[in-house]
Order: C-alpha cells, then structure tokens, then sequence
C-alpha cells in the first residue's frame, strides 16, 4: 500500500490523485483517437472532457456525502472543505455517483451543441472502462474501497498494515488475516469492458448506442458482484446495498434498450 507515490519538495503526490488523473488523460486521449476514425470532431471531446471531470468528481462527492450524512453532522462545511483534516482535497468520493453524474453531463452537453448523442457517447464508452481499471489500482495503493474479510489461508487475501489506512484499521478491528481484493477485481473487470466495447464498435450488428448501453449493462454487472467482496458501510435494503438496486434497475433498462435495438436491426437486415 502506497497513498503517497512520491514528493515533490516535499509535496506529496497522492496514489489515487495520480491514478484518477492519469484515468481522466488516457481516457481523452483513446475517446479523440475513436471519434477521429467514425469521421467526429476530436475537439468536441476535448471540449467535453473538462464538463466530465468537474461533473464526476462533484457527482461522486453527493452519492458519498448522500449515503454517508451522519458524518457531516454538526459540521456541514467539511462537506466542501478541501483542507480538512490536515490534508489538501476532499477524501470520500463515491464511484458510481462520479459515473452517472458525468454521463448527465455528456449528455446535456451533446443535446445543447444538437450533436448526435449516442454516436458521441459510443465513442467515449471505452475510455469509461479505462478510468475504472486506473482509479481502483489508486484505491488499492491508497488503502481506501477495500474488500471484506477474506477466508483463512486464501490466496485472495491482501494483508494491509495496521496503520496508514482504512483498510488496516478495519482488518485489524475484525480480526481478519487479510481482506478481499476487492479492488483488483473491479480494476480487472474494467479492463474487460474496455477490450469487450472496442470489439463491440467493430461488430457487423452495431447500431448507434450499442457500446454506451453495453457499457451500463457490463458495469452494472461488475459492479453488482464486486459488491459482494467489498466491506459495505451503508445499512443495506434488504439483501441489497443502494450500489446493487442501482446496478438491477441500469441492467434492467439499458438491457431491454440492447434487446430492442438488435431485434429492430435483424428487421432492416432481413431480405426482403
């Protein structure tokens, strides 16, 4: 575990900062390379891409904040307080609120330009799956987003330090030997839904919002099982976290809308 990669007279550089940096710099760099090849304007996503960043990262704050209230009490600045704590930033940043928030805003943006939206968010779909390979390799080296208590003796288990993290602190209050690396699994799985909508963009049966559908029916697949390693805080609904009936109603959804739209493909391709 790394939350510090290194300083910088004597600045340090925070793991998942450089991590979600890094995400949000790739992630440009493949969605202008994708729109460049379907014949779209490669600055129309370097316009968006700042839109996106300040819109997950203040998405991600509100679905922590949302879910997490009882820590703000009495204190409600420390929600916005980026120096808290003796630390510059705002720590508890939720994933899927920086996800849906920044497709809200990818959206709006295309609709108020009148640029086709599903062909732009096709396009963008990849890089999603990269931004969430890189930010939770950051949440591991960081020690934050960690897994519950692994099995005696797996080798799915990461021992973290007892101080520094979260995750230390958590594995040693349990008494666990290790916790999941819960982590690694959604890292790899984002690697996954990248490579899964690049082959999707060249298949025979695409139509226009094929890879953006893919890419909330896949992550809400992922998501739904990582869930089931990860050390859920929140008081759950039933036998489900708000991450999982989230995840149920976006497969749901954009499921149907991928159904729908091959079955009306297979029509305009049938001989007549």
């Amino acid at each position: 575990m790394h939350p510090v990669l290194f300083t910088i007279f004597e600045f340090p550089v925070p793991s998942y900062g450089t991590m979600l940096a890094l995400s949000f710099l790739l992630g440009i760099f493949i969605a202008v390379r994708l729109a460049k090849k379907r014949g779209l304007s490669g600055e129309v996503i370097a316009d968006l891409a700042l839109y996106v960043i300040i819109s997950a990262v203040i998405g991600a704050r509100i679905y922590y904040v949302m879910t997490h209230f009882d820590e703000f009490r009495g204190d409600l600045f420390s929600i916005v307080n980026p120096f808290s704590d003796g630390r510059i930033g705002i720590s508890g940043l939720v994933m899927y609120g920086g996800f849906i928030a920044s497709i809200i805003a990818a959206t709006t943006y295309f609709k108020i330009k009148k640029l086709p939206i599903l062909t732009y968010l096709d396009v963008c779909s990849p890089s999603v799956g990269v931004g969430i390979a890189l930010t939770r390799i950051g949440c591991f080296l960081n020690g934050c987003c960690y897994g519950a208590a692994a099995k005696a003796g797996s080798f799915l288990s990461i021992n973290y330090p007892p101080v520094g993290s979260p995750a230390g602190h958590y594995q040693r209050y349990i008494g666990a030997e290790g916790l999941l690396p819960s982590q690694f699994f959604e890292s790899m799985g984002g690697l996954a839904i990248f490579l899964i909508l690049i082959l999707a963009g060249r298949s025979k049966k695409y139509f226009h919002g094929l890879q953006f559908y893919l890419l909330i029916v896949l992550y809400a697949v992922l998501r739904f099982f990582v869930e089931t390693t990860r050390y859920i805080e929140t008081q759950k609904i039933g036998p489900f976290s708000h991450n999982q009936i989230i995840c149920i109603a976006l497969f749901t959804v954009f499921g149907y809308l991928i159904v729908k739209n091959f079955i009306a493909t297979r029509k305009q391709l049938r001989p007549q």
